[in-house]
């Protein structure tokens, strides 16, 4: 039995699945656990990425003034049957404004609760001047959005939500939930009370959001963390232009961090492109434990930082001789756009020879990166490619399936 919304949070960071949560429960307590799992996958930003408040306030058509949370210990505390409000939880998401969600479970058709909540929503509008929008979390998208008259207000109203882009369905929520489960339980044995500070400190008032890596991110890093488990020290990402190498290389840098490896230096001969690293690497849950320094804090690097470095190769050649000693901190590094400045005898003797015996990993990045290939004559299982060609595969397979 779940008594209170916490004790269904408590299962999922104990690891339990999302049928095993809902087996031998009544309709009714389905419901109510079903409106839990959905209110905790918004709060930790996965089916509303970028929410910008949360508010517990309950829906009124007289002087409502939305309250955000400051904690999510007044989400989670509470019954896990109350039920007094017309709005389960309520968003406010950037260029929507506020936005009360209705979160039913059912089989059969039925009404939300969203006839009852947009003369309230109105009435909000008419004394704020503030726009809203509308959520409706239901089991199944099919059977819930299919009325013979378009003129119903049910009808209407689900028609805005679609609009609003925020109707989502059980199918949204188990994968949703998924993710949430895998980070909850990464937590296992924080009590109840410091798991939901770690989440306020994570999610409530932050701009990060969750990473969503696509297909062939995901094959070259899988394929680099092999080569890297057999000791493999050079690697080649020959990806097309845009299409995510920033990202591929944090993933890489993450990983050899994650592997003991102390420091990683990635150079480029684009300086502008260090600002799209930083900005990725603030953006992302995923990488809010990376420690990182720009070029104008390069020479104050020790053996006491763990990170990454980020500078540009004019800077490496800048007084040369005060960064030698500096080089050979870093255990790997990472040449975007290689092919301008990475294959030729003098960024081997300066940068990457320099290292002597030690194993250096050295990770050239580069759209067009034939020249490095055969210069450093890189093994064709250590070069990770994504083209025109692997895209227009790609394409086909989706197409016949």
């Amino acid at each position: 039995m779940f008594d209170k919304r916490i004790d269904v949070l408590k299962a999922i960071q104990e690891g339990k699945k999302f049928k095993d949560i809902f087996k031998s429960k009544s309709s009714s307590d389905q419901g109510f656990i079903y409106e839990t799992i959905a209110i905790l996958c918004i709060v930790m930003r996965f089916l509303i990425p970028n929410y910008e408040d949360i508010s517990d306030i309950k829906l009124s058509t007289e002087n409502m003034v939305f309250d955000p949370i400051k904690s999510f210990r007044e989400l989670f505390i509470k019954n896990i049957r109350d039920g007094d409000n017309l709005s389960d939880i309520s968003v406010k998401i950037p260029g929507k404004g506020w936005t009360p969600f209705s979160i039913k479970y059912k089989d059969t058709k039925g009404d939300s609760d969203l006839v009852k909540i947009d003369p309230c929503m109105k009435s909000y509008k008419k004394k704020t001047g503030e726009e809203y929008s509308l959520g409706y979390i239901l089991k199944k998208k099919s059977k819930m959005t299919k009325h013979r008259d378009p003129g119903r207000p049910e009808s209407v109203l689900i028609n805005k939500v679609i609009r609003d882009n925020n109707l989502f369905d059980k199918k949204d929520v188990k994968k949703a939930f998924r993710k949430v489960r895998k980070i909850l339980m990464k937590h296992a044995s924080f009590s109840m009370i410091d798991l939901i500070e770690w989440m306020d400190r994570t999610y409530l008032g932050s701009s990060r959001v969750h990473l969503e890596t696509k297909f062939h991110q995901e094959w070259a890093l899988s394929d680099f963390k092999e080569n890297i488990n057999k000791e493999l020290l050079v690697h080649c990402l020959s990806h097309k232009p845009r299409s995510g190498k920033t990202i591929t290389m944090l993933l890489m840098a993450q990983y050899l961090l994650s592997k003991g490896y102390k420091r990683v230096l990635i150079m480029t001969s684009v300086p502008d492109t260090i600002g799209s690293f930083v900005s990725e690497l603030n953006k992302y849950y995923g990488f809010k434990d990376i420690l990182y320094k720009g070029q104008n804090d390069f020479l104050s690097i020790d053996e006491d930082f763990e990170g990454i470095a980020f500078c540009s190769v004019q800077f490496l050649k800048i007084q040369y001789g005060k960064k030698k000693d500096k080089l050979l901190l870093f255990n790997c590094n990472i040449f975007d756009e290689c092919h301008f400045h990475s294959s030729n005898k003098n960024t081997w003797d300066k940068m990457i020879n320099v290292h002597g015996d030690q194993k250096l990993i050295k990770i050239f990045a580069s759209g067009t990166s034939g020249k490095t290939e055969w210069f450093y004559n890189i093994p064709s299982t250590c070069i990770y490619k994504w083209g025109i060609h692997e895209e227009s595969m790609m394409k086909l397979i989706k197409q016949n399936h």
